[in-house]
């Protein structure tokens, strides 16, 4: 049951990690690149605001509420 906990701890830091630079990938459109029709500037904030935070924000509780209790059971 340890390794189950372990397996997702990894994957969700390396989530956090890969949204983060999605993140910042989206914050440089913003100030480089010019809207287009389907993708403007609004939309990639829309995009920040609502998917990548959100996805970090609930990635982020999950390592704090389990952060060194990979070996516990749950009761």
């Amino acid at each position: 049951m340890g390794t189950d906990r372990k397996h997702m701890k990894k994957v969700r830091e390396k989530r956090v990690s890969s949204v983060q630079k999605q993140v910042d990938k989206h914050k440089e459109k913003i100030k480089n690149e010019k809207g287009r029709l389907d993708t403007t500037k609004d939309y990639w904030r829309k995009e920040i605001d609502e998917k990548f935070l959100k996805q970090i924000e609930k990635d982020k509780e999950y390592l704090e509420e389990n952060d060194g209790n990979s070996d516990k059971e749950i009761a």
